[in-house]
């Protein structure tokens, strides 16, 4: 519950009703009863807080897309949820384009004129082989490393995208990693 003004209680069923009816004043009313408690729960895992401010904000658009689909199952938590995952999902990709940025042995900038043509061609070649292994792949697999290391999606994405559960997109991408290793050669790439 929250209290406002003198006395007056806002429950949440009746806004998130009002909110699936298309009310935008329920939905401020619903952003601002929450806004304090979603930014702690992103602050928590992101540490910044510009970022933590974003992730609030992204957190909210991901609350109205899903919506429809919440159940009555404890609003507070179930928004904490989509916040700490929306925070998680934002920190693995950040640190995946780190790890993207350090894997070359020597850096972009360094590479000259005359070799930018043919390490384009190369580039180009590698995607290629790349995307033909992924094709190569079994179904359940492919969908979700294409979505997840081509496309840049995060769990939470995927999961909507594909229609699954998000612990399964983890679950298979576990499995296609272990697949990946097992079946594939650096030097086939």
């Amino acid at each position: 519950m929250f209290k406002r003004g003198e006395g007056s209680i806002i429950h949440d069923e009746p806004l998130i009703e009002k909110v699936k009816a298309g009310h935008q004043q329920a939905l401020r009313m619903l952003i601002e009863k929450y806004k304090h408690h979603i930014f702690k729960v992103t602050y928590s895992v992101a540490k910044d807080k510009q970022e933590a401010e974003d992730l609030t904000q992204e957190t909210f658009i991901k609350m109205v897309d899903a919506l429809p689909s919440y159940q009555a199952q404890g609003f507070k938590t179930w928004l904490s949820r989509i916040a700490y995952h929306t925070a998680i999902d934002s920190y693995r990709k950040k640190k995946r384009r780190q790890e993207d940025l350090t894997s070359f042995d020597e850096p972009i900038f360094h590479i000259e004129q005359e070799n930018s043509a043919e390490m384009e061609m190369l580039e180009r070649n590698k995607k290629e082989n790349v995307r033909k292994a992924i094709e190569s792949m079994p179904g359940s697999f492919r969908d979700v490393v294409f979505c997840y290391y081509i496309r840049e999606m995060s769990y939470a994405e995927i999961a909507q995208d594909l229609n699954i559960a998000e612990k399964t997109v983890e679950m298979r991408l576990y499995r296609s990693r272990k697949w990946m290793r097992q079946y594939w050669k650096e030097e086939d790439f």
